[in-house]
């Protein structure tokens, strides 16, 4: 389930995120990126974290998730239950104080940021009576805290919504023209405030794109939704997106299930 959130904190949330599932006990779930961040809620069972190079481990209860240059697997250990917080992608730097270049590749327990405050909001999500309850208890959290908020990076977000408006399909030079800024300073702007190149973001769209075209067709030969999105050809799109997700368009379709557009279950 997808919902908006209150207009007084869409400038920093794009979305809520409700998953709740209780048939995928020991099942590999894979998360790649969308371009956004995120915080995570676990109202249910752990869910174990696989990173690349470290040991496995039980992910925090609640947690925040940065930008994501490598996609990211886990398992289920029993009940699905999780409220997501989904940022904008300029947006979680001034929400959380921490430049979007130190989350890379990062699960950051909520604990070292809220401290009592971030179990507090747990605990009542856990006890609320249904999706909207659970929503009202994170929304009223960041209401109060908002007044205490520095504004997105001005740069940031006409950068990042001239290249979502456009799909990914947006030269640099276009995107210098626009906000009449250096190549150099707009490369730093999406260090600190995105956590990608820009080059990287636009691809990033621009696989969601291709994504959302193909989950609408479902097409036997997709070839056609390829240059739609604007990859070079087939190759091109199959190289991105495997650099993001680690699977291929096909094997995206395969999945039995997707429980979102970047979170599916991956039985490779």
């Amino acid at each position: 389930m997808q919902l908006p959130p209150t207009p007084a904190l869409a400038h920093l949330i794009k979305h809520f995120l409700i998953i709740d599932i209780d048939n995928l006990p020991n099942r590999s779930l894979r998360m790649f990126s969308d371009g956004n961040t995120g915080i995570v809620f676990n109202y249910k069972d752990p869910i174990l974290f696989r990173p690349h190079d470290k040991p496995a481990a039980l992910l925090p209860s609640s947690f925040l998730y940065g930008p994501f240059h490598h996609f990211q697997d886990l398992t289920a250990t029993g009940r699905i239950g999780v409220l997501v917080a989904v940022f904008h992608p300029f947006a979680i730097t001034p929400t959380v104080k921490i430049p979007a270049n130190d989350l890379i590749d990062q699960v950051v327990d909520l604990d070292a940021i809220y401290h009592q405050q971030g179990r507090d909001i747990l605990e009542q999500i856990s006890y609320a009576s249904d999706s909207f309850a659970k929503i009202a208890v994170v929304e009223d959290f960041f209401l109060k805290r908002l007044s205490d908020l520095k504004p997105p990076s001005s740069d940031a977000f006409h950068a990042v919504r001239l290249i979502q408006e456009h799909n990914g399909n947006v030269p640099v030079n276009a995107l210098l023209s626009s906000l009449q800024i250096s190549e150099r300073k707009l490369e730093r702007v999406f260090q600190d405030n995105v956590g990608y190149s820009p080059k990287r973001f636009a691809g990033i769209t621009r696989v969601q794109y291709f994504l959302k075209l193909l989950r609408r067709d479902r097409p036997a030969n997709y070839t056609g939704l390829v240059y739609d999105a604007g990859f070079y050809d087939q190759a091109h799109l199959i190289r991105t997106m495997k650099s993001i997700s680690g699977i291929t368009p096909g094997e995206y379709l395969d999945q039995p299930n997707l429980l979102a557009a970047n979170f599916l279950e991956i039985s490779l």
